[in-house]
């Protein structure tokens, strides 16, 4: 009997979670599993990003549905009206009615906090009595993330890894289990290694993120300030789609007086753009020293060496050190000097590029990964 499992997501533009519900559908594909994938937006909702992922799904074979099939819309329908038309349909219990969409599905899996909460006022045991869900942000790092239901049965799928971690993450919700994921990819080899150390004068620095004011640069931007003291040659390369006015980026950049700073759009392939930009160090925002997506993975897999700074609001013991994997810091000084030391330090330059691409071969793999973990989708 066809009898899979339903993961819910936002779309499909080039962004961690549909990546990460990417390579989960290609190890299902690999493994037999049975998936299908529920979407709340249509194609080409987002203003700034292509629907990448969707054709990607397709070509592996697997069944997409659009929320609007299930539970059309009339053009003066609000959100909200439709979630409640979802809840009816989940709430049908008489044994003569048609089966139910959601009844239909073995497990359901929201792919992201963000997706979880305009459906939580609508959940309850009766629907879906374990909340699956894969966790995509920090606890202080989204609000739809600290204002889920706590009364609710969880099943949390994340990259936290030890007791401390899980434990400060999910405070305050009452009855949960967790499953570690860390996040994984499937092309792992050493096609992409490319990076060589710049022994000329002519340096550049590069960032991969959103532009938006959900992800903020004030650090970065400061920190740019003090290097460019030391080189006014040195360049700042800002890769992503978005607006830097709405973003609130040049406001920092005027006020700074910085000079050399390029937006240079969204970026399809990262390993690509690495190897052809010669970037001499990637920048990134981190969490408890690991990267906080995928990109900072692409970006070890060209051997390119990475800097981070850290938004976890917890005790972090190797925090402003350049010695980790993945240094990480909040002394706006000392991220500035660790940089330079990149920039400038061949051999420390090298032995980090070699440590963080080395995590990623021993560390990283989808298949290994989700192998181990296998038992939140079966």
């Amino acid at each position: 009997m066809y009898n899979p499992i339903l993961f819910v997501v936002s779309d499909f533009y080039p962004g961690g979670a549909q990546r990460q519900m990417y390579e989960i559908d290609l190890f299902c594909k690999r493994t037999g599993i049975e998936i299908e994938i529920l979407s709340v937006n249509n194609l080409a909702q987002h203003p700034y990003f292509p629907d990448f992922f969707y054709d990607k799904h397709i070509k592996l074979g697997t069944k997409i549905i659009f929320h609007d099939q299930i539970f059309p819309r009339s053009k003066n329908s609000t959100f909200y009206k439709v979630l409640t038309r979802f809840k009816q349909i989940l709430n049908l219990k008489e044994p003569d009615k048609k089966r139910t969409f959601i009844n239909g599905f073995k497990k359901v899996v929201f792919m992201g906090e963000y997706i979880l909460s305009p459906f939580q006022l609508l959940i309850d045991n009766r629907s879906i009595p374990i909340v699956n869900i894969i966790i995509m942000c920090s606890r202080f790092q989204s609000e739809h993330y600290r204002n889920l239901n706590k009364k609710n049965q969880y099943n949390f799928i994340s990259g936290f890894g030890i007791k401390e971690e899980i434990d400060y993450e999910f405070e305050g919700f009452e009855n949960f289990e967790h499953n570690h994921l860390p996040l994984s990819i499937d092309e792992i080899n050493d096609n992409w290694k490319k990076w060589k150390f710049n022994d000329k004068s002519n340096k550049k620095i590069g960032i991969f993120t959103r532009l938006a004011k959900s992800k903020p640069l004030d650090p970065f931007f400061y920190a740019f300030h003090l290097l460019q003291s030391e080189d006014p040659n040195l360049e700042l390369h800002i890769f992503g789609a978005g607006s830097p006015e709405d973003a609130e980026y040049t406001r920092y950049i005027n006020h700074l007086g910085l000079k050399n700073v390029h937006f240079r759009g969204h970026q399809i392939d990262i390993k690509k753009t690495l190897n052809i930009e010669n970037l001499d160090l990637v920048w990134f925002q981190g969490y408890l020293n690991r990267p906080a997506g995928y990109a900072g993975f692409d970006t070890a897999l060209t051997g390119t060496p990475q800097l981070f700074w850290d938004f976890f609001s917890g005790k972090n013991l190797s925090i402003n050190e350049i010695d980790h994997v993945y240094p990480h810091f909040k002394d706006i000084g000392k991220f500035a000097k660790a940089s330079f030391v990149i920039l400038t330090k061949k051999l420390i330059a090298e032995k980090l590029a070699e440590k963080q691409f080395n995590d990623i071969i021993e560390n990283r793999s989808l298949e290994r990964n989700l192998e181990n973990t296998k038992n939140f989708i079966i």
